[in-house]
């Protein structure tokens, strides 16, 4: 049995994703525009094998990836869209 907390755990799985639920919070970060957000969640997430469609949650990071898309220094988990540079995002 493992001695690790579920927040280890968490913590472990998230590693190397600059991305953090608070991000969501925060209003210095920018949003993509919603011709981005279509290209990452319309056309990629819903149809990837990786998002729990009940929650919309990704198995690979546990991201709600309705939020994550939105995020411009956000990226999926397995390559299907990157950041965005230079879209004005405070972080």
């Amino acid at each position: 049995m493992s001695d690790k907390t579920p927040w280890h755990l968490w913590k472990e799985k998230q590693a190397g994703d600059p991305v953090r639920p608070w991000d969501l919070l925060n209003p210095k970060i920018a949003r993509v525009s919603e011709e981005d957000y279509k290209y990452r969640y319309e056309q990629h997430c819903l149809s990837c094998p990786f998002l729990i469609s009940a929650t919309k949650t990704c198995k690979k990071c546990g991201c709600f990836m309705t939020e994550k898309a939105k995020l411009p220094h956000a990226s999926c988990p397995v390559g299907k869209w990157g950041s965005i540079q230079n879209s004005g995002d405070v972080i």
